[in-house]
């Protein structure tokens, strides 16, 4: 006999669309009690392939808004105070930083989360090292 699934697809597609719009798993489990657990959903991740699908890109789509929320943080004005707009760099330019960062983990193969749509940072080919023996320094 079939497990039942722990999460059902109306509830998966629900916490997918949350993920897409920019909310974190642990907010959305917050505000909405009728969902499973944490724990509950991320094994039904893990166990389903169609789940894992919709959740990777519900992901992805969540990096393309996050990396919108880096350059609107970016364009903001800063304040007149010299001192303040200097912390506020030094500030955004950290949060900015953690954003990017998790944006690299979140979607490392871009929006279509495919590898051949990776830019490749390497030329690939071969080299070869090779060491000259010095026949006088033997014997």
């Amino acid at each position: 006999m079939a497990k039942k699934p722990r999460v059902n697809k109306q509830q998966m597609q629900e916490i997918c669309d949350l993920l897409a719009d920019g909310k974190s798993l642990q907010r959305i489990l917050a505000e909405h009690e009728e969902l499973p657990s944490y724990r509950t959903i991320m094994r039904h991740i893990q166990e389903d392939e169609e789940s894992w699908i919709a959740y990777r890109k519900a992901r992805t789509i969540q990096a393309e808004k996050i990396r919108d929320q880096i350059i609107d943080l970016v364009e903001k004005p800063l304040p007149d105070d010299p001192k303040l707009a200097m912390a506020e760099v030094q500030r955004r330019r950290l949060e900015a930083d953690q954003k990017d960062k998790y944006v690299r983990q979140l979607a490392p193969l871009g929006l279509r989360d495919k590898s051949e749509d990776k830019p490749s940072d390497k030329v690939s080919g071969t080299i070869t090292l090779a060491w000259a023996t010095d026949d006088k320094t033997k014997g």
